[in-house]
């Protein structure tokens, strides 16, 4: 995971993980990276130095007393501030002091304790997880790791009663595998099932992967038990890897047999004079000695007493038979993801997909209420809304509270009234919303996308093949600011002055019928502009942006580019190396690039102006590398949003047979 976040930064994996919220941002990865590394350095190191003296020793070594012995006289008299101070570091970072210690008569004590509030957690994190993780085996095991944990604490206890050392060590090492298994072997499977998808050439997931519904809403539950998502998490990450150490610590303690055989005559000799020197008479008894053991020996038969046994046996058999409940209940139609809640009754759905051809409705508003009304909503992740030739939408959306993704597709919008607006008390998780073959009344945005009330989260908004052809003047007052925008292959015909106040990080505008567009479009968007397909002729003359900008002017009449893109072209492939810093495929400056390089032409055919790029007017052979690093003229896809694969993806299912 360290080698994860250090290379994250300038990949576009980092910008979607940190767009859904699964990420603390870029500028927090290499932190994350060296504290996690340094973590893992630890416990390699330690491994490294157990295989290492074991292969040297010919047998297996666990402990540091395994390797260094107690020495003779001499030695102990010369090094004996030097083994005080190593035995004293080493006990301080492995090993628990004090009530802690598996040497300490309340070790028991601790370890119930610990016991009781790690499987509360334990059982906080499975109940999350049955309502957002639809993942039926994940689900099974981590719950079935939990039973066990509750009772392995039960049935060591009850075997092991009269061994204290044999009772203590095996809890040690039935917490620590459970404690492993659940965070390591959890994350490792999730990891393994998301390998097949990466692009480990391009260091991110191909980018159609994230319209995938199922797969995404499978993301952003599952990367929440694999990545850092907030300074808590990794708090707890820290100290669950630390604490690993003192279990083995008291592992090593109790395999560890040390026989005064073992130790040299001189050694015991001296051992012998210091007991000796330090012997002094012994005082009666007094009566506060007496209740002290008094009440150890209450403590010792409350902790070894069955009532701990059936507290633990009784937890796990609860756990196990609300899990199995909750297992029973029956699924939903058209429901893609169940998920399945402790201690309800009523189905859950995780990503709901309303296919009006399928049930054969034209998705009129009571209609749609009777086939949302079927299951908890207030479990529900994703809605999605297909081939509905006359869509309104209900008031029941508002019971939508843990909503992330609302997505519509081949579908006519004829209502949304404020009274099922978006709103951020009604939808405080919303993170997407896409529009894609969609139709809306006069070709306006709906009032239920335009409430003043509009989810702050809802960072990543995109319309592809629609009827929008103006945009309100208040959009920028009401929804929120550097976000992802796209308003691909529709009717603007202009560059509305509200999405430029809105300053998007990604602003999409391709394939309308703009035919200019003004300097402040390119100075409020931060990251990337999309104006290819549209009917420009050039670019504003000037603009000051970040050296790290991208933009498309493909299928464009853009023959030159002034020299405000000389800090993109200087700075070409540091960031996002997956995108071209320029794209002008289809484009006359494109068709003169062509020729230049095959050797057909020799200079660009654009007259000179005063402030036109040198760099990208220069073709030179020696300017090649240049050119080519900056300006691509590749083929892509004509939009950011995948609508090929939407089609393919979604389409009716009777297309699919």
């Amino acid at each position: 995971m360290a080698l994860c976040y250090w290379g994250l930064p300038g990949t576009m994996l980092d910008v979607w993980l940190y767009l859904y919220g699964l990420s603390l941002g870029t500028e927090h990865d290499r932190n994350i990276a060296v504290i996690l590394g340094s973590v893992a350095a630890i416990h390699l190191c330690y491994l490294v130095w157990m295989l290492g003296w074991s292969l040297q020793k010919r047998q297996f070594v666990f402990a540091v007393y395994d390797i260094f012995p107690p020495s003779r006289t001499d030695s102990i008299r010369i090094n004996k501030r030097l083994h005080r101070y190593a035995r004293n570091v080493y006990r301080a970072v492995l090993s628990s002091i004090g009530v802690l210690s598996v040497d300490s008569p309340y070790f028991d004590l601790v370890l119930i304790c610990r016991e009781i509030v790690e499987t509360a957690l334990q059982t906080q994190q499975a109940y999350r997880m049955s309502v957002l993780l639809p993942r039926t085996r994940l689900n099974r095991c981590y719950v079935a790791l939990l039973v066990i944990n509750c009772w392995s604490t039960a049935l060591i206890h009850s075997t092991f009663h009269k061994i204290s050392t044999k009772r203590r060590f095996y809890v040690i090492v039935c917490d620590s595998v459970l404690d492993m298994v659940s965070s390591v072997g959890i994350s490792t499977v999730i990891l393994a099932i998301y390998a097949v998808d990466f692009d480990f050439e391009l260091g991110e997931f191909p980018s159609y992967k994230w319209y995938e519904d199922v797969w995404l809403m499978h993301v952003l539950s599952e990367f929440h038990l694999v990545l850092v998502t907030s300074w808590s998490d990794l708090v707890m990450r820290l100290v669950f890897s630390l604490s690993m150490l003192g279990n083995m610590d008291n592992m090593k303690k109790l395999l560890c047999t040390t026989t005064t055989s073992a130790i040299p005559s001189e050694v015991r000799k001296l051992s012998v004079n210091r007991r000796r020197s330090s012997i002094v008479p012994a005082s009666d008894p007094k009566v506060t000695d007496v209740k002290h053991a008094y009440r150890k020996n209450r403590l010792q038969i409350l902790i070894e007493s069955r009532v701990m046994q059936g507290f633990f046996g009784m937890w796990g058999a609860a756990l196990l038979i609300l899990h199995l409940y909750a297992e029973s209940i029956s699924s939903v139609p058209q429901c893609a993801m169940q998920v399945k809640p402790w201690g309800t009754s009523v189905p859950s759905c995780s990503l709901f997909v309303l296919d009006c051809h399928a049930v054969s409705m034209d998705g009129v508003s009571d209609e749609v209420s009777i086939q949302w009304s079927t299951f908890d909503r207030s479990t529900t992740s994703g809605l999605v809304i297909r081939h509905c030739p006359h869509f309104e939408v209900p008031v029941i959306l508002t019971e939508f509270k843990r909503l992330k993704l609302l997505k519509f597709y081949n579908t006519t919008i004829t209502e949304w009234n404020e009274s099922a607006a978006l709103s951020q008390t009604r939808h405080p998780s919303l993170v997407m919303l896409f529009l894609v073959r969609v139709n809306m009344t006069n070709g306006e945005l709906p009032t239920g996308l335009q409430g003043s009330g509009f989810p702050k989260s809802l960072m990543d908004i995109e319309f592809c093949n629609t009827n929008l052809r103006v945009l309100p003047d208040d959009l920028d007052l009401k929804w929120p600011k550097s976000g992802t925008i796209y308003f691909e292959a529709s009717n603007l015909s202009t560059v509305p002055d509200s999405l430029v106040r809105l300053s998007p990080y990604v602003t999409s505008l391709a394939l309308n019928p703009i035919a200019s567009i003004p300097e402040s479009i390119l100075m409020r968007t931060a990251g990337y502009l999309h104006v290819g397909g549209t009917l420009i002729t050039g670019l504003p003359q000037t603009a000051k942006i970040s050296p790290f900008f991208k933009l498309r002017v493909d299928r464009t009449n853009v023959s030159f580019f002034w020299d405000w893109v000389d800090p993109m072209v200087a700075h070409a492939g540091l960031v996002y190396n997956s995108l071209p810093t320029i794209l002008a495929t289809g484009s006359p400056y494109c068709s003169e690039l062509q020729r230049i390089f095959e050797g057909s032409q020799s200079n660009f055919s654009a007259p000179w102006r005063q402030g036109v790029s040198m760099t990208l007017s220069d073709a030179s052979p020696e300017n090649w590398a240049t050119l080519k690093k900056a300006v691509s003229c590749g083929a892509w896809t004509q939009t950011l949003y995948p609508v090929e694969f939407e089609d393919n993806y979604s389409k009716i299912a009777t297309e699919l047979d």
